[in-house]
């Protein structure tokens, strides 16, 4: 069996690997069930406000991350509004800061995906809140409050001080209206309280009797396009903080849905030189991806599931298997169509560094690293250095022109994306070099030609690699890559004319005139 044959056969059963072992898998997930009551879903914030000067300040209290809740992906909307740099070790690691480019009316949307697990433990990152002032104001307790505890004390003697107190807000403080006073004397004077109210009271008496408390703020998870938060308490008991719900009656523990978003306050949104505050929130149930489905019973070939990886892996694993296609493209382009390219994985490479930029941000970078570079190339040549130290003199030059573009577009307020720095410097020092060779030996019409056709097929693959759902497809389906694989087989093995060849040579397609006869 000669090559050509051989090729064939091979392309034709990796093809039908991967279409078996796609329909194979989709047959499995027909039978899955979300892993032990795993639910996600989309928190939506719309904040609506007036800056009264350029500088104003809002700030954004987003979902916070417990033991049985994980934020997976945030989106932002904030046309008008640059974020501010947060310091390391911030308390609130989701606390959005935006300063206001303006003064006027200006407005924020911002989404976070979470994901629920009732059985989960996930570690929670960053130090633990500790007992601060304003979970340990002793001294704020007023006579009222100072009245209502006596009486709690002496009756919590031979039990539990924070359980009295949790049955006292729960069972004797009532229910009232929304627009009732949320003051802690007349609460406990009324006993009756507007929603919040008798997590307030639980936190007072608490801080009155010496016991660390805070209040917390959040949302039950359900949908709702309305949505409202709630609030609840924290406890330290035992070097821990444990919550407590008096208004839902819940103790010590409360439901995965309820999902911590500020602590010590209950404003989700709030700032400096603000004004005409408005907020709205929903929460809607998304349907679960492959990410939270199993088959049941923990199993080897789990490993082949790449799905089941961690839903914040989802986003870049759907880009890395999206590179084949790339890959793919720039080979269709180079042996079928016959256009030249620097390098066989550059147009990729340079595409996949703009997906998770802007692509403003990333051209204007792009162009200036290249002119600059491009520009110390040609001073470069005149020193005579040898290969290795001049591409790291050059690759050196490009960290530096890289480095000052975004502190540019920084100091010009144009927002850059701090995943502007994403573009792949030895490619970038690689282009440049192969580019000066390139017109050394064939002119700067052909160097200049090659890089455009870079340019181009570049453009081709980030079409395809932001095509979201093809890569979720392939995180899902990764067998699929089988068909890519048999398809590259079948381009390795084309022998006919390309593309660009039928156009340089259509001189020979046309018939020669024929000379005219004698007279």
């Amino acid at each position: 069996m000669n090559a050509r044959r051989a090729s064939l056969w091979v392309a034709l059963l990796l093809a039908l690997l991967g279409v078996s072992g796609a329909l194979w898998r989709a047959q499995l997930r027909q039978q899955v069930r979300l892993t032990h009551g795993d639910s996600l879903w989309r928190v939506r914030y719309s904040v609506d406000f007036y800056a009264e000067k350029r500088g104003a300040r809002l700030h954004l209290a987003g979902p916070l991350d417990s033991g049985r809740s994980r934020v997976f992906r945030q989106e932002m909307y904030h046309r008008g509004l640059t974020p501010a740099r947060h310091l390391a070790g911030a308390r609130n690691p989701r606390e959005i800061d935006l300063v206001a480019d303006r003064e006027g009316a200006l407005r924020v949307k911002a989404q976070f995906d979470i994901h629920v697990s009732p059985e989960s433990s996930w570690r929670v990152w960053g130090a633990p809140a500790g007992v601060g002032a304003q979970t340990n104001a002793d001294g704020a307790a007023t006579a009222l409050v100072s009245s209502s505890l006596a009486p709690l004390q002496a009756r919590a003697a031979a039990t539990n001080l924070v359980a009295t107190l949790f049955r006292f807000c729960a069972d004797e403080i009532a229910e009232g209206a929304e627009d009732d006073p949320g003051d802690v004397d007349t609460i406990l004077a009324q006993k009756s309280a507007p929603p919040g109210g008798k997590a307030r009271a639980l936190v007072a008496l608490c801080r009155a009797a010496h016991i660390p408390a805070r209040i917390v703020a959040g949302f039950e998870l359900e949908a709702d396009d309305d949505a409202r938060p709630i609030v609840w308490t924290e406890i330290l008991q035992e070097k821990k903080w444990q919550p407590y719900d008096p208004e839902r009656d819940y103790a010590g523990a409360l439901p995965p849905s309820f999902v911590p978003v500020r602590r010590d306050a209950t404003e989700l949104a709030w700032g400096t030189a603000i004004r005409e505050v408005k907020t709205g929130f929903s929460l809607e149930a998304l349907p679960p991806p492959p990410g939270v489905l199993a088959t049941g019973r923990r199993t080897v070939w789990e490993i082949l599931d790449l799905s089941r990886l961690p839903l914040e892996t989802h986003q870049v694993m759907a880009l890395i298997l999206l590179i084949p296609l790339g890959a793919l493209v720039t080979a269709f382009f180079r042996t079928v169509v016959g256009l030249g390219t620097f390098g066989t994985f550059t147009p990729t490479l340079l595409a996949l560094s703009f997906v998770y930029a802007d692509w403003r941000t990333g051209l204007f970078v792009f162009a200036i690293v290249m002119v600059l570079g491009l520009a110390s190339r040609s001073l470069i040549e005149r020193l005579k250095l040898l290969v290795v130290p001049r591409l790291s003199v050059i690759l050196t030059l490009v960290v530096l022109c890289l480095a000052f573009s975004i502190s540019l577009l920084d100091y010009a307020r144009l927002t850059p994306t701090p995943q502007a720095v994403l573009l792949p410097l030895v490619i970038l020092t690689m282009t440049i070099e192969r580019f000066f060779i390139n017109m050394e030996e064939d002119g700067m019409r052909i160097a200049f030609q090659h890089f455009l056709l870079t340019l181009l097929v570049a453009c081709c693959c980030y079409l395809v690699l932001r095509w979201n759902t093809v890569g979720h497809f392939l995180l899902a389906y990764p067998e699929i890559h089988l068909v890519t694989i048999a398809v590259l087989i079948l381009i390795g093995r084309y022998t006919g004319y390309r593309l660009t060849e039928l156009w340089r040579f259509r001189d020979l397609t046309v018939p020669p005139a024929h000379p005219a006869g004698p007279p």
